[in-house]
């Protein structure tokens, strides 16, 4: 591979101001992931997570596309999200909103970086 092709895009994406029901159980959690997964067509291969005492939680998914991953911390209302995804139809944008709807925040910074 030549020196400055991309394979991929890489998004970064912290929230803020989320409703802490959704950040402190992975119980509740895992269903706002797996909308996550199923809306951004990804494709799973493996995952794994942690329920953090006295609350939070941290997820991560390894896909055939690469990897997705999720920290809360609830006593923040903040979560930090991680998508390397090299699916050429991956739109970071769309992802953004997407998963901003799902977690009900507006109050977003992010980065998207093609690797």
């Amino acid at each position: 591979m030549a020196v400055g092709t991309s394979v991929g895009t890489h998004l970064l994406l912290n929230l803020y101001n989320v409703d802490i029901s959704l950040l402190t159980f992975l119980s509740r959690g895992q269903g706002l992931l797996q909308q996550i997964v199923q809306e951004l067509h990804l494709t799973v291969v493996s995952e794994t997570g942690h329920q953090f005492t006295p609350h939070g939680y941290t997820y991560a998914y390894v896909l055939s596309e690469s990897h997705f991953t999720i920290h809360t911390y609830p006593e923040h209302n903040s979560c930090y999200i991680d998508i390397f995804c090299c699916s050429p139809s991956f739109n970071a944008v769309n992802a953004i909103q997407r998963i901003k709807s799902i977690f009900r925040t507006e109050t977003v910074s992010y980065q998207i970086v093609r690797r």
